[in-house]
């Protein structure tokens, strides 16, 4: 069930050609691509009727063959990733299958933290890599394997399964034997539109979640989105794109507590489809506990609802802001939802005219991290400031019509996270500008392609800590992962300062919480 508040009338884009050239894969609806990346992208609008067919589904023979394994653990980052962490938050554990858990993260507090956590002679890990190259995972696959060794695990392949394309060499080293299994996801979609895919469904078919119900969710939203008159996709994409047009590039989402990790993904693909030459959709997850609530928003804003049936949450939207509401009958619905907002997104780029397949500002980042962990100067020519100064530094530029990303290189908690929530209230607060978190490195593979391709308005502050005391070196490379971590934030805060955009880079100590807590109540007063 959806609601809004906008009028489709005299739109000024034809929305039912739209969605015959969508699903006529008709290219010309988008401008052209970056150099290299065109091709054909759109497999993902198949996918709800492949997997009806049992394509993609795993089958009970490759399940079986884990019914040993008491945990799974996805080794990605961005697409590979999100959707596992979105639906391990949605379904709870079911007794008896698998356990599941998402390691997109190199700190190697938190992989010291995942080690103690799980019972490695019954662990299994899912190498999840599109490209087959992805430097995380497979610096982790490295460590895990180490781990495995020296605790007296004979068979270690057996404990691993490779999702990636055909053809790469992450596929060719899991068809040799280095994985107990192989599963190939599709070459023709896109990271941030694969949720449907088997970097998805396996985890979530393993993991015993309502898998049929989720496949008969995405059929219903693809039949959906297939009308030229009513149409649930494009009545989404065209909200968020004339919005945009009207000025409200900052898209705030509004979620149900127990779908809150849906936001994470809708973050990726907001932001790595649309933020390109210098345009797109800003995605910012609104908490209003954070402080948020009370502060006036600016009329750069629009909104969008996603609520499961019955779960009251506090809103407190000013109704001065154009609002679209979605509600899901069950939690099975996420399926529908995933392909829903794809169909949008690619809709929404049309109207506000840039390519949703591409992420053209995504390797810089990872070039300048390349070579700071080639040169062996952790930090390259960026020297880490104290919290307090970086932020402030910051927020003494102007900060009228700006957004300020906080990203933390830290090890992910509900306290830490709740605690920047309180910080990023803090300074909304005082300045009036949209202020966003999430966690490093995952965000260089969501919306990092955003802060770099989209409006010059971001303002980046990257926080790292020392974690020489616990780093972890990893097996075949000549890197830890501290350094790589390190590098990474380094390399991001380089990558905005070459585009001229204003970045810090910030270094906390052990108790961060309680730095972070602190340096908010200064800004409040209190």
């Amino acid at each position: 069930m959806t609601r809004s508040s906008f009028d489709s009338a005299d739109i000024g884009f034809d929305g039912a050609d739209a969605v015959r050239r969508v699903w006529g894969h008709d290219y010309s609806l988008w401008p052209d691509p970056a150099p290299g990346a065109g091709g054909d992208w759109l497999g993902w609008l198949d996918l709800p009727e492949r997997l009806n067919r049992g394509d993609g589904v795993p089958s009970d023979d490759l399940l079986g063959g884990f019914s040993w394994a008491t945990s799974l653990t996805v080794l990605g980052m961005g697409g590979s990733s999100l959707t596992s962490e979105v639906l391990r938050f949605i379904f709870p554990h079911r007794a008896g299958c698998a356990r599941l858990y998402v390691l997109d993260t190199v700190n190697p507090r938190s992989v010291r933290a995942h080690l103690e956590e799980i019972d490695l002679g019954t662990a299994l890990f899912a190498v999840a890599s599109k490209s087959g190259t992805t430097v995380e995972p497979l610096s982790l696959e490295s460590v895990f394997r180490r781990c495995l060794e020296d605790s007296g695990v004979k068979d270690v392949s057996r404990h691993f399964v490779g999702l990636s394309d055909a053809g790469t060499v992450l596929a060719e080293r899991a068809l040799s034997g280095d994985f107990a299994a192989y599963i190939e996801t599709p070459s023709n979609v896109g990271g941030r539109y694969s949720a449907l895919t088997p970097f998805g469904m396996f985890p979530a078919a393993l993991c015993g979640m309502p898998v049929d119900k989720m496949i008969e969710s995405a059929n219903g939203m693809f039949n959906e989105c297939r009308g030229e008159d009513v149409n649930a996709g494009l009545d989404l994409g065209m909200f968020l794109g004339k919005n945009a047009l009207d000025g409200r590039d900052k898209v705030m989402l509004v979620i149900s507590p127990s779908l809150e990790r849906f936001g994470l993904w809708l973050e990726q693909l907001l932001a790595e489809s649309t933020g390109k030459n210098g345009n797109g959709l800003v995605p910012i997850v609104f908490r209003p506990e954070s402080g948020g609530a009370v502060v006036p928003l600016a009329d750069d804003r629009q909104f969008v609802v996603v609520k499961l049936d019955g779960e009251d949450f506090p809103r407190l939207l000013e109704p001065r802001h154009p609002c679209f509401e979605i509600t899901l009958p069950d939690r099975a619905s996420i399926a529908g939802e995933f392909f829903r907002w794809e169909f949008a997104t690619a809709v929404a780029s049309a109207m506000i005219g840039v390519y949703p397949f591409d992420q053209p500002d995504v390797e810089s980042a990872k070039n300048l991290a390349r070579e700071i962990l080639v040169s062996g100067n952790s930090s390259g020519s960026v020297t880490p400031s104290p919290l307090d100064v970086a932020l402030e530094r910051l927020l003494s530029k102007s900060t009228r019509g700006r957004y300020l990303v906080i990203s933390a290189f830290l090890p992910e908690s509900d306290r830490l996270t709740d605690m920047f929530g309180f910080l990023c209230g803090a300074i909304s607060k005082r300045t009036g500008m949209a202020t966003t978190f999430g966690y490093g490195p995952r965000y260089l593979h969501s919306t990092g392609q955003l802060h770099k391709g989209g409006p010059d308005s971001v303002m980046l502050l990257a926080i790292v800590q020392d974690d020489s005391e616990v780093d972890i070196p990893v097996p075949g490379a000549d890197y830890s992962l501290g350094e790589l971590s390190f590098s990474q934030s380094a390399g991001d805060v380089q990558a905005m300062r070459g585009l001229g955009r204003d970045a810090e880079l910030a270094i906390v100590g052990e108790d961060a919480i309680g730095e972070v807590r602190r340096l908010a109540r200064e800004i409040l007063g209190r």
